[in-house]
């Protein structure tokens, strides 16, 4: 009984020393790349979360399988040669156009046009070139 009482107790208190905390930097998962953020708010293993360098209409109610700590994991994340941000080149037809980095993903960049007229799209390192 005892033994059974201390399993349990492990359990739960183990389990929370792993759960993220309001205002704590974390890493985001969305559509398949990793951003950094904060965690705003926790509701049970809910939480709602910011990502830096972002509009609050970003902001977001996440499932722990999409968070993971910035501590240990932002390191090892390989870097990108752009970031969110940048002025950029991208041809658009055979033209080269002026661009802005809105996002990065895993070995793509997703970017915007100047030209309003033009949609955003991915494209590759190789597609760019820095302004």
């Amino acid at each position: 009984m005892k033994t059974r009482l201390i399993l349990a107790l492990l359990t739960i208190f183990g389990s929370a020393s792993f759960a993220q905390k309001v205002n704590e930097k974390i890493q985001i998962e969305s559509s398949g790349a990793w951003y950094a953020g904060i965690v705003q708010k926790v509701d049970g293993d809910k939480y709602f979360v910011r990502y830096d360098d972002w509009g609050e209409s970003w902001d977001e109610w996440v499932g722990p399988e999409r968070i993971k700590d910035f501590k240990t994991e932002a390191a090892a994340a390989p870097p990108t040669k752009f970031k969110v941000g940048d002025r950029v080149e991208v041809e658009y037809g055979m033209v080269p156009e002026p661009a802005s980095i809105i996002e990065v993903g895993e070995n793509k960049y997703h970017i915007k046009y100047d030209n309003t007229l033009f949609k955003s799209k991915w494209v590759t390192e190789k597609e760019i070139k820095k302004l």
